[in-house]
């Protein structure tokens, strides 16, 4: 069985899909407010897994993302496009995640001092408290285009603590 925080970082992905569900592609590609558009947040959760996970242990980047990363300019993004590559990210991450230990937790990735600095752990606690800015993010802008707003956190299923 996985991690608990690796269940945890699932959970959040699990969050982010059922706080898009039934939106159409116009308002998930839309800024509202100043906010970044939903289909960006997809483009920049998946820069972050694709930096921690994937290109932080040397392995080739899936797709270019780095107009998603923290402090580009705000761009109007294909949904479609950006979700599909958000899929493969987290599914390219999934067998890595699963085979970690407690202690794989403690290790850092060389070469980058800020994967130095944080350990696994802690980069894999990042990602979850970053699904959930954006989570409330996009239920705000749910809220504002006048859709259904979903309960605050759905099923724990998966995630239980053991």
């Amino acid at each position: 069985m996985a991690l608990h925080l690796v269940r945890c970082v699932r959970l959040a992905r699990q969050e982010f899909r059922r706080a898009i569900e039934g939106m159409s592609e116009a308002d998930l590609e839309k800024r509202v407010g100043g906010v970044n558009s939903i289909a960006w947040m997809a483009g920049h959760l998946a820069w972050q897994e694709q930096a921690y996970w994937l290109t932080s242990r040397g392995m080739e980047p899936i797709a270019d993302l780095a107009p998603y990363k923290n402090g580009c300019e705000p761009c109007a993004p294909s949904f479609a496009e950006l979700f599909a590559a958000w899929e493969q990210v987290t599914a390219a991450t999934d067998a890595w995640l699963d085979g970690l230990t407690e202690d794989d937790l403690r290790g850092h990735f060389p070469g980058r001092r800020f994967f130095e600095i944080e350990n696994i752990g802690s980069l894999m606690m990042r990602v979850f408290g970053h699904y959930y800015v954006h989570v409330g993010q996009i239920t705000a802008i749910r809220k504002i285009l006048g859709y259904d707003v979903p309960g605050f956190v759905g099923s724990q299923e998966g995630a239980y603590f053991e």
